[in-house]
C-alpha cells in the first residue's frame, strides 16, 4: 500500500585532503538520506501517526549528520505536523507470507512503515533547528573492532561466524546515519584496514561493574594537506547495539562538521 501526504589498535590515515579514497559508486545517493523506515503494528491510523513521528525524529539526524538537534518548540511543533513533512509512504509486512492466526487480524502484525520525506521541508526545518543538510557523498567505514570479554579477545571480521550478530547490528546502526560499513576479511595489523574505506577503530570491553560494553572509538580527520587530527569518544554500559549506533552517530557528527560526538574524550585521556 502506498499513500502521499501534504584505542590499542593505531591506523594509518586513509583520508586525502578534502576528501577521501573513493567508496563504491553504489554506496550514496543524495535522495536516499531523506528516506527512513519505522516498525509499526498494522496499518491503522493511529499507529500511522506515530510512525510519522519517530520517521521525522530519524531523518533528520540522517539528513544533517548531527544527534544534537534542539528539542525546544519548533521541534515539538514539528512532531504534532510530521505529516506535512512526508511526500509519499508505504507499508510492507514483515510476517509477508505467514498465516495469519486465528485470533490475529491485520491490524495486529508488524509492518515497516518507509516515509519519504519531501527535501525542501526537511532542509527549511533543519535550517530553523541551527544546521544543514549534509549532502557530500558519505564515507563507506572500514570497521576494526577489537572485542575483549574475560579472557577472550578478538577482532571482528567479515565471513567469521562468530561475529555475525555484531556485524549485523552494525548494519542496523548504518542506516541511521546513511554510512556503509564494511569489515576486514581476517585479522589485522596496524597497518593493514579495509581498501577503500575510511577506517574506524572501535575497542569493545565487557565491564561488570558497568553492567554493559565499554566502548572507545578513533577516527582520523583530515584538518590540512599534511595535518590530521585525532577524534576519540567513548559509551559506557551499554548493549553493542547502543555502542555500534553511538560510532556512527558520533562519526556523522565529526564529518558532518556538527562539531564533537556524544562523549568525546580529550588526547590525555587515550
Amino acid at each position: 500500500m502506498t499513500g502521499a501526504v501534504g584505542a590499542n589498535c593505531r591506523f594509518p590515515a586513509l583520508l586525502l585532503a578534502g576528501f577521501f579514497f573513493a567508496p563504491p559508486a553504489n554506496a550514496f545517493t543524495p535522495s536516499d538520506i531523506y528516506a527512513v523506515v519505522s516498525v509499526v503494528t498494522g496499518q491503522g491510523v493511529e499507529n500511522r501517526a506515530k510512525g510519522f513521528v519517530d520517521c521525522l525524529d530519524k531523518v533528520l539526524p540522517r539528513v544533517s549528520g548531527s544527534s544534537r538537534l534542539s528539542e525546544g518548540a519548533e521541534m515539538q511543533t514539528a512532531r504534532k505536523h510530521a505529516a506535512d513533512y512526508i511526500e509519499s509512504f508505504s507499508y510492507h509486512d514483515r510476517l509477508a507470507g505467514r498465516p495469519i492466526h486465528d485470533e490475529q487480524g491485520t491490524h495486529d502484525r508488524p509492518h515497516d512503515l518507509t516515509c519519504h520525506f519531501r527535501k525542501d521541508s526537511i532542509d527549511d526545518l533543519l535550517g530553523r533547528l541551527g544546521v544543514r543538510p549534509w549532502l557530500d557523498k558519505r564515507p563507506v567505514l572500514g570497521v576494526l573492532l577489537k572485542v575483549r570479554r574475560g579472557q577472550a579477545s578478538y577482532q571482528v571480521a567479515a565471513g567469521n561466524s562468530r561475529d555475525l550478530a555484531m556485524r549485523e547490528a552494525f548494519a542496523a546502526a548504518s542506516d541511521l546515519t546513511g554510512i556503509d560499513v564494511v569489515f576486514p576479511s581476517g585479522e589485522y595489523t596496524g597497518l593493514r584496514s579495509v581498501e577503500g574505506a575510511v577506517p574506524l577503530s572501535g575497542e569493545l570491553d565487557w565491564s561488570d561493574s558497568e553492567g554493559g560494553w565499554i566502548a572507545t572509538w578513533e577516527l582520523d580527520v583530515q584538518q590540512s594537506a599534511n595535518k590530521l587530527r585525532e577524534a576519540r569518544w567513548q559509551v559506557r554500559g551499554v548493549s553493542f547495539d547502543d555502542a555500534f549506533r553511538n560510532a556512527l552517530k558520533g562519526t556523522a557528527q565529526i564529518l558532518s562538521g556538527n562539531g564533537k560526538p556524544v562523549g568525546a574524550l580529550t588526547h590525555a585521556e587515550k
